[in-house]
């Protein structure tokens, strides 16, 4: 039987609540209700509740103080939120710490309840007997359990883990002999980093807990690791008896939940179900060597199957690296900028084709060689190319490659004498990319958002910002601005207009951030335009 307590400032409330519940023939038992946060803090000491039923609002102690009071205070049992339409943003963080689910007050009905409330009786169950596998007693549980804990963790942390052979020593053997007969799954998640990261102090790891345990109520056991920042490793084990689940819809709704619920983004790599512990621990290795393919933007998004790992080379990467090599053959006017093309051509080949990062790094750095063999043709003084290897070597990301060579360019061009930019059309860039400049051309004067301008190209607004900022060397807010404060140059230059007036006709309607805006890009104030040539 499990206890259950019910907390709210309305009477009516906490009756009809009460009266929803079929108390009788079932597993619950009504042990009270309290009508303050502080008031069921007693009543779950003095009861020892296993579930509490809360509203959110309350006067003395609201149902979110009440939840954290609750953690703070040790409760191992679960909390259920009642609220109304307008309490979403509450709910939400109730929900980030630790809260099972929540129901809206104006459509309980029995069935419903009670189905929640069997789902939470299903996860306390799995609670109670978490730490009691196939063993004779909960002290040798905890021991074996631990002993796999650290077995796992060794495994996930080693580069290149052994997968031939006997990988266990013999007290590991010894651990692992009495859990057999499990099928175990592994996902791997990834954090955003940079711009896109969420700088919550909700630790994940507790947030990926609750999750799993969620999805998996008869779990066998679940460990959660956290071997370098942004990435975590899930593993989890369930009856071999019980269905097979398939993990890319686990993936999928990790996926999902983690943003609805805790406004976390994630991307995840799955393995396969395992029916043995070696076979999970090559499950482990597989999505190791899987994440080798995020170094392309297009595989940093969603889910995304161990089983797709990135090759050396193939046929059409090759004939991708044949046209860049050829493009060094020729010489004179645009040379640079044809290696450029082609040297992009290459990474959108190697993203598309799964080639592994260094394979691609290897053949931009040869070139790289090549193309200083170019430059010194037209040059009077030597160009080092040491440098530029050294980071095209250490590139994390194909965005972080693509700024590479155009920074590359830029200073072989200033050093000819040629400009300070690529000198190179639009035409280079991805479709999606002239696209989304088309779109801030034309929409500049109106209020303008990332998400208007990655639906009307097609892509999600994480990828297009990461794509945008590698095609052109700078992120869409600041293109933005850069051709919002073009155009009220050229209309303040015309002398027709106030600068309030150009403000808004630019759709910066504020003026501080208008002037502040301008100033920073031109060195003076908009009233000053007449006085002074643009920059």
């Amino acid at each position: 039987m499990y206890k259950v307590i019910i907390v709210d400032d309305e009477m009516i409330v906490r009756h009809a609540v009460k009266t929803i519940i079929k108390w009788e023939d079932s597993r619950f038992e009504y042990a009270g209700s309290a009508s303050s946060g502080v008031s069921a803090m007693e009543l779950v000491r003095r009861s020892n509740a296993d579930i509490v039923i809360t509203d959110m609002k309350m006067a003395e102690m609201d149902g979110l103080k009440l939840i954290k009071s609750l953690l703070a205070d040790g409760f191992k049992g679960e909390v259920l939120v009642l609220s109304n339409y307008n309490d979403f943003d509450l709910v939400r963080e109730a929900l980030k710490f630790g809260a099972y689910d929540y129901m809206l007050k104006l459509t309980l009905k029995t069935e419903t309840f009670m189905q929640t409330l069997e789902e939470i009786a299903a996860k306390l169950d799995a609670k109670r007997s978490y730490f009691k596998p196939q063993t004779t007693t909960a002290e040798q549980a905890d021991g074996e359990l631990a002993q796999l804990y650290h077995l796992l963790k060794k495994h996930d942390q080693e580069e290149e883990p052994q997968l031939n052979g006997n990988i266990f020593n013999q007290k590991e053997r010894q651990a692992i002999s009495r859990l057999q007969g499990l099928c175990g799954y592994t996902f791997t998640l990834y954090m955003p980093k940079g711009e896109h990261a969420n700088h919550q102090t909700l630790d994940f790891h507790e947030t990926l807990e609750r999750l799993a345990e969620g999805l998996f109520p008869n779990k066998h056991f679940l460990f959660v690791f956290h071997p370098r920042p942004n990435r975590y490793t899930l593993i989890i084990s369930t009856p071999l008896l019980q269905n097979i689940v398939d993990p890319e819809e686990i993936a999928q709704r990790l996926i999902k939940l983690s943003e609805m619920y805790y406004g976390q983004v994630i991307s995840v790599i799955y393995g396969r179900p395992a029916t043995s512990f070696k076979h999970l621990i090559e499950q482990m290795s597989l999505n190791r060597q899987a994440e080798a393919l995020r170094f392309y933007t297009a595989y940093q998004t969603g889910c995304q199957s161990n089983a797709r790992l990135a090759a050396d080379t193939n046929e059409r990467f090759r004939e991708a690296e044949a046209q860049m090599r050829e493009s060094l053959r020729g010489s004179g006017d645009g040379a640079i900028d044809r290696w450029v093309e082609k040297a992009f051509l290459l990474m959108e080949c190697a993203a598309e084709q799964g080639i592994h990062a260094k394979s691609l790094k290897r053949i931009v750095a040869g070139g790289i060689w090549g193309l200083s063999n170019v430059a010194a043709l037209q040059m009077d003084t030597p160009w080092n190319e040491k440098g530029w290897i050294e980071k095209v070597e250490a590139a994390d990301s194909d965005s972080s490659l693509k700024l590479i060579i155009k920074e590359l360019s830029d200073e072989i061009l200033v050093s000819l004498g040629q400009g300070t930019q690529l000198s190179a059309s639009t035409s280079t860039l991805r479709q999606e990319i002239r696209q989304a400049l088309a779109y801030l051309n034309k929409h500049f004067a109106d209020r303008v958002s990332i998400s208007d301008v990655a639906s009307y190209v097609g892509l999600s607004e994480p990828y297009l910002c990461q794509l945008f900022k590698a095609e052109t060397g700078s992120s869409i807010l600041t293109r933005l601005n850069e051709i919002r404060m073009n155009r009220a140059y050229e209309m303040l230059l015309s002398g027709k207009y106030l600068v309030k007036q150009v403000a808004i006709e630019v759709g910066i309607p504020d003026p501080f951030y208008f002037n502040r805006l301008f100033r920073k890009r031109y060195g003076h104030p908009p009233k000053n335009v007449k006085r002074m040539p643009p920059v």
